[in-house]
């Protein structure tokens, strides 16, 4: 035994994660895998294992990461937490219930003294839709974003008028995050709410003016709330703008109903696309446009939908999964530490970092993707404010989804889901920060500059090209 500790604490660290990823990869727990998670010396390698077995999703692994629930180490503890809501969310997604033994291991671990710990079984807890946590959820010092984005995948309607009350807070990112709650939920606009998202279209942050705005669409609008709309959609930020148009047209309020016609002719050509596509449209035929807009945002988004997400584009024949990298690939793999490509548009060009910490066999494979052109020439499909997807040529093979911990903030890349094994050859630029996306796609890198640019993206327009940055 004492041999076989020392064998692995002086394996180099690439090695033991190439093992990790030749496991991922394969979608295989084995014994070497279990042992890492529960007998290794090194934490940091228990907790890796934690994540690997979380990844793959195979329930032989849960009591490896309730085990690890109850480890000396807090990284270990954070990613027994995290895992279980990687494992949990799958067995929700194939239709199973969840898990009591988690369960409560998780609730225990709501009382933790690192917050990380407590962040991550929060999230768990939504993920398994585990709704009897809800109100303990609001007692944790977890942060708010963790908790609104957990009671949302519950769809704890109960817990609507406390979500509100964040709406008030001195937080920016708390006030976003109980706006996107509530609109998730679709909760009931009533008169508190919608004053609250009246005065908030004046709040500093275009986040914050932008889901508030998207929420008045569902209010009966009173005098403060046309006034509201009329501003948001004079704002200079042009996320809100677009907001206003939906929102003005889903109402069908004629007190706003000048405001699409009047953003159609905005500068601005993403809000001007969106407005002139509305202006026809009024009442119950903007309502189901509308209906239709969030459809199509749940096939990546929606907290409650059900894999597959984003539809593959239509090919003659069947897309078959990519070749496994080979273990002296996985171990190159493992070495890398980043790499950064520039995309060109004609509205301009992004400069990209591919995160190869939390996701290395998908930068590496986008990366390969890139440099081969399979991306370029192919179009943009923008749901504004949300997401702009890019599918990759037809001949283009599955992937291997590795969901992390890492944050879909504006400008995160992140891989389509094509089902609960397999990434499609698609991805997507995050258009706000997606906390419903986190650790259940694949987020492998970011913009690093091009705000403006993303700004300009519309459905249609096409990738000249991706190359790396030295070129």
């Amino acid at each position: 035994a004492l041999a076989a500790g020392w064998l692995i604490s002086t394996r180099p660290g690439h090695r033991i994660e190439g093992d990790f990823l030749e496991r991922e990869q394969a979608f295989r727990v084995d014994d070497w895998l279990l042992a890492q998670a529960t007998t290794n010396t090194i934490a940091e390698q228990r907790a890796r294992a934690c994540l690997t077995l979380g990844r793959i999703g195979d329930p032989v692994g849960r009591p490896a990461l309730i085990e690890g629930l109850a480890s000396h180490a807090p990284s270990v503890r954070a990613m027994a937490a995290f895992g279980l809501g990687l494992m949990e969310d799958a067995e929700y997604l194939e239709g199973r219930e969840p898990d009591q033994q988690a369960a409560d291991a998780l609730l225990v671990a709501l009382g933790d003294d690192e917050r990380q710990v407590v962040a991550y079984a929060v999230e768990a807890l939504g993920r398994m839709r585990w709704k009897p946590a809800a109100e303990a959820l609001t007692q944790t010092p977890a942060p708010m974003v963790y908790t609104l984005t957990a009671l949302a995948r519950m769809n704890a309607r109960e817990l609507i008028p406390w979500i509100a009350r964040a709406l008030s807070s001195n937080d920016q990112d708390i006030r976003w995050a109980a706006a996107v709650t509530l609109n998730t939920m679709r909760a009931p606009c009533d008169e508190g709410i919608r004053r609250s998202f009246s005065n908030l279209t004046r709040d500093r942050n275009a986040f914050v003016r932008a889901a508030v705005t998207q929420g008045l669409g569902r209010c009966e609008l009173d005098d403060q709330a046309v006034e509201a709309l009329r501003r948001s959609a004079a704002d200079p930020d042009p996320k809100v703008r677009i907001e206003a148009a939906w929102a003005a047209a889903r109402t069908g309020d004629e007190r706003v109903r000048e405001l699409i016609t009047a953003l159609a002719g905005d500068a601005h050509p993403a809000v001007t696309e969106q407005a002139a596509g509305l202006v026809e449209l009024a009442g119950g035929a903007a309502r189901a446009h509308w209906e239709d807009r969030a459809r199509r945002a749940g096939r990546v988004l929606d907290l409650r939908s059900p894999l597959p997400t984003l539809p593959l584009p239509v090919t003659k024949e069947p897309r078959e999964t990519a070749e496994p990298f080979a273990p002296h690939e996985l171990q190159e793999i493992a070495r890398r530490t980043g790499r950064n490509l520039v995309m060109e548009t004609p509205e301009g060009s992004f400069p990209l970092t591919l995160d190869y910490e939390h996701a290395p066999l998908a930068a590496e494979r986008f990366y390969n993707m890139a440099v081969a052109a399979q991306f370029d020439g192919q179009p943009f499909s923008v749901l504004p404010n949300d997401y702009a997807q890019i599918p990759a040529k037809p001949s283009s093979p599955l992937l291997t989804p590795e969901p992390s911990p890492a944050p879909f903030l504006r400008g995160s890349l992140g891989m389509v889901r094509a089902s609960r094994t397999t990434d499609a050859p698609e991805f997507f630029i995050a258009l706000t920060p997606l906390p419903g996306a986190e650790g259940r796609y694949t987020n492998f890198g970011r913009l690093l500059a091009g705000d403006d640019v993303l700004d300009r993206l519309r459905s249609g327009t096409r990738v000249l090209r991706i190359r790396p940055s030295e070129e």
